[in-house]
């Protein structure tokens, strides 16, 4: 799948090689960077919003407007921050594929096999027929990383204060019972946006494009 894709936001496959059909191997673009979960633990990365940040953010949801475009949009499904690549100059650029999926023309689509807490509530239920809406639930977690640097619902707390469970976090993501967390430093124009993309009700999140457009627009 990923062979087709040709977009500035997108790590480019060159080729593959295998010497038995299970041990099939992408050879990438090289992506100096590192991951954006990498960037986030350096200690010298800002924690405040940075216009490389908001740059980063707009980048990732370019990838998504321009997957999300295709008659029969692909969803990503695997949208975290280790799956986001930089380059020399910083700009970032979506990888891993290895989960993704084209939408049916009656939009449905095999369970999703995605890193559980960035996912949407509609594929940890199970459900098979969530869209590309999915994708823009995990960029709102996403936008919570590069606010917090930390890693989702780590501050999560049950009624007697203790860690939850990772199984609970998921059991509360899949109910809307529970949200990443953001920092009192987070941008207004920033901090709104999550809580449309993190919306229980996918209908309820705004498309890739809309996304796009209030990133052009923010103010840090």
């Amino acid at each position: 799948m990923a062979a087709k894709f040709d977009h500035p936001n997108v790590v480019k496959l060159i080729g593959a090689a295998w010497t038995v059909e299970s041990d099939l191997q992408a050879l990438s673009e090289y992506m100096v960077g590192g991951d954006v979960r990498e960037f986030l633990i350096y200690p010298q990365t800002p924690r405040i919003w940075t216009a490389r940040k908001l740059q980063i953010a707009l980048d990732v949801v370019e990838a998504l407007v321009y997957l999300h475009s295709f008659i029969h949009p692909v969803v990503h499904r695997d949208l975290k921050s280790r799956n986001i690549l930089l380059s020399k100059e910083m700009r970032a650029k979506l990888t891993d594929f290895g989960v993704s999926r084209i939408m049916s023309e009656d939009n449905t689509m095999t369970q999703g096999e995605g890193t559980s807490r960035w996912e949407a509530p509609e594929v940890l239920a199970g459900k098979e027929d969530y869209n590309q809406q999915a994708d823009i639930f995990s960029f709102g977690v996403v936008l919570s990383e590069l606010d917090t640097h930390a890693i989702p619902y780590d501050d999560a707390r049950g009624s007697n204060d203790n860690t939850l469970a990772n199984v609970a976090i998921l059991q509360k993501i899949a109910m809307g019972a529970i949200r990443p967390s953001f920092s009192t430093r987070c941008p207004p124009d920033i901090r709104a946006l999550p809580d449309r993309c993190l919306a229980h009700n996918p209908n309820d999140r705004p498309s890739a494009p809309e996304v796009a457009y209030v990133l052009r627009t923010a103010t840090i």
